[in-house]
């Protein structure tokens, strides 16, 4: 009988070092790779100190294989947790996240100083073995860490309905197994939990060929997908953010103008301004529509001074100068789009917040980078914070490996400079 039960331990330790070893060889490092590994690796422990078991003859034997096996049933069902969690994408709170492995390695602890307290066995020797409390409250964590894994999984998994249910049943297999052995609904004779284990690991095997679970390559193409489609709706939203602000600042501004010319009885002034203020709100329409169907804004001009001298020529409320030091070129054309948005976020800041009554904007061309320098005589401020405006020219700038630095001051206007490799 014992050759029979080494036998069969010994499968299991096979079955789970080929599953670990597939895991291995198609592993990315990440984390929650290496808490499955430490997963079946307890389930190795397990299984190893079983075969101790049959081979133990005194007490002290007896002892060092309990000991020994404890490693992979406190632990077990805390790195199973840990794996799903990480897996599945679920950020519990820091304390909450903890818990499992301190509660783990709060009970491995009182195995090990059972002699002392005879709380985790009531007895031990070699004819006699009866558990106390807390292995029941061991034996009812892991099983709510079993249970608490397969809800995730089957929540949280990418796949099919039928991969998501033969991985759900797969980790519920080895509480079932171990609630027969310890009810006693049948008598083996020995611990047959291992034997749930090898099954689950078999099972799971099988969903990683059928189903593509544990499919790390996979996973990290659909991780990098979800991450490219985060940053591109970004983006968007940004552009949406910089063209509508910008457009209704102008649009107000124009009708400010109008306004003021209605009230002297200019009348052309007043058709002129309205007139403009309609073409604004139309390209305003166009920048949208570009921006929601991915289209880059830099496609819409060929030359960095081209973009901005007909930003700048829509102004009405304040004079903006320009001034162009070094010469432009098509060498800087897939700059445009970038230090476009920068001058148009600063024009909408200007006309917005800072009642400045003129603006000054400097561009430097020079082999290595383009400068770029935006100043308002405005009311400035004396904390500068990192609103959607401010944000999204920083971040367009360092996504083009470029610094920005922005100064002002109560009564000091504000200024923005930039400088951007070519």
């Amino acid at each position: 009988m014992k050759l029979v039960l080494g036998l069969i331990y010994i499968f299991v330790i096979v079955a789970v070092a080929v599953s670990m070893t597939v895991l291995l060889l198609k592993g990315n490092g990440e984390r929650y790779n290496k808490h499955y590994l430490a997963c079946q690796g307890s389930v190795v422990i397990w299984c190893i100190s079983q075969i101790l078991l049959l081979l133990s003859e005194t007490k002290a034997e007896l002892h060092f294989s309990y000991l020994f096996g404890n490693l992979g049933i406190c632990f077990v069902g805390a790195f199973l947790y840990y794996f799903a969690v990480g897996y599945t994408g679920v950020k519990p709170a820091g304390c909450i996240h903890m818990l499992p492995f301190v509660l783990s390695l709060g009970h491995y602890l009182l195995v090990f100083s059972n002699q002392w307290h005879h709380l985790y066995y009531k007895e031990f020797s070699v004819d006699n073995i009866v558990h106390g409390q807390f292995f029941y409250t061991n034996v009812v964590l892991t099983y709510v860490y079993v249970i608490v894994v397969a809800g995730l999984l089957y929540r949280h998994m990418e796949g099919e309905e039928k991969g998501r249910l033969l991985v759900t049943a797969s980790v519920l297999v080895p509480v079932v197994f171990n609630v027969i052995y310890l009810t006693g609904i049948i008598r083996p004779g020995f611990d047959i939990t291992p034997l749930g284990f090898a099954v689950s690991v078999i099972l799971i095997m099988f969903a990683t060929v059928k189903y593509q679970f544990m499919d790390l390559k996979r996973e990290l193409a659909i991780t990098g997908e979800k991450l490219l489609l985060e940053k591109e709706r970004n983006r968007i939203a940004q552009q949406v953010h910089d063209t509508t602000g910008h457009t209704l600042t102008m649009i107000s501004s124009y009708m400010k103008l109008a306004a003021v010319s209605n009230d002297k009885k200019e009348n052309d002034k007043v058709a002129q301004y309205l007139k403009e203020a309609k073409e604004l709100s139309n390209r305003g329409i166009k920048e949208l529509r570009e921006s929601i169907n991915r289209l880059r804004k830099e496609t819409s001009y060929e030359m960095v001074t081209q973009g901005i001298m007909q930003l700048t020529d829509q102004v009405r409320e304040i004079p903006v100068e320009v001034t162009v030091q070094g010469e432009d070129s098509e060498r800087y054309s897939h700059l445009t789009g970038i230090l476009y948005d920068c001058v148009r976020e600063s024009v909408t800041n200007s006309l917005k917040y800072a009642e400045a009554s003129k603006m000054e904007i400097v561009v430097r061309f020079s082999e290595n980078a383009v400068e770029l320098v935006i100043g308002d005589d405005g009311k400035g401020c004396g904390e500068i914070r990192d609103n959607n405006g401010l944000r999204g020219i920083r971040e367009r700038i360092e996504r083009a490996n470029g610094t920005v630095k922005f100064i002002s001051g109560d009564g000091e206007g504000f200024l923005t400079r930039i400088k951007v490799p070519v």
